[in-house]
């Protein structure tokens, strides 16, 4: 597996624009690819692979263009 960034929900949040508990929701309801490193007793450790952010980004740009 090639090396990536990994990246807060804080990050990713500024890439997009969007406010962190956007990402957070979106990373729960499975629509933003994330790694969970740990759960604990009261939260889980999330980080967002820069490339998966990337092609999420990619993806959604490709299906607007088809849209218009």
């Amino acid at each position: 597996m090639a090396q990536s960034e990994l990246l807060t929900a804080e990050e990713v949040a500024s890439l997009l624009r969007v406010k962190a508990s956007t990402v957070y929701d979106a990373a729960a309801r499975g629509v933003l690819p994330v790694l969970r490193l740990w759960k604990g007793k009261r939260r889980t450790l999330i980080r967002f692979q820069r490339s998966d952010i990337e092609e999420f980004i990619r993806g959604r740009l490709s299906k607007a263009g088809r849209e218009s």
